[in-house]
């Protein structure tokens, strides 16, 4: 009884494994092999950061939420905002729903914009110094 119970698990990691690893092999939108479509895409979601910056910029006072903010078109096609302000500071995500990867910008009222993926799921720690 016992062997059927144990083949059965096995099968579902061993279908859970390749499912992950087979995610990951897809090719990345945004890299060195990005086509002109994506690089576009990927421009037009740089430029699209910075405009939320300039209109947060203008605002008076306090910051706004971004359904209040004045000039800002819509997301580019495939990318989805995640947007979060206390009043005091903001900041927002811009994720390509697209890419296998999770290619994203991020940026906040300093008004620098970052672009990038996640990190690897194995975190590489290096020791910078010991005592």
């Amino acid at each position: 009884m016992r062997t059927p119970i144990l083949a059965i698990t096995t099968l579902f990691l061993l279908a859970g494994a390749s499912t992950g690893s087979g995610q990951r092999s897809q090719q990345c939108l945004h890299d060195q092999l990005e086509t002109s479509a994506n690089r576009a895409r990927r421009e037009k979601a740089l430029e699209w950061a910075h405009k939320i910056n300039q209109a947060e910029t203008k605002s008076q006072g306090s910051f706004l939420p971004f359904d209040r903010l004045f000039n800002v078109p819509p997301a580019p096609d495939g990318f989805k905002l995640q947007f979060h302000v206390d009043g005091e500071t903001y900041a927002f995500s811009i994720k390509d729903m697209r890419d296998p990867c999770a290619y994203a910008i991020f940026s906040d009222q300093s008004g620098n914009v970052y672009e990038g993926t996640p990190a690897p799921l194995t975190p590489r720690v290096r020791l910078l110094s010991q005592r």
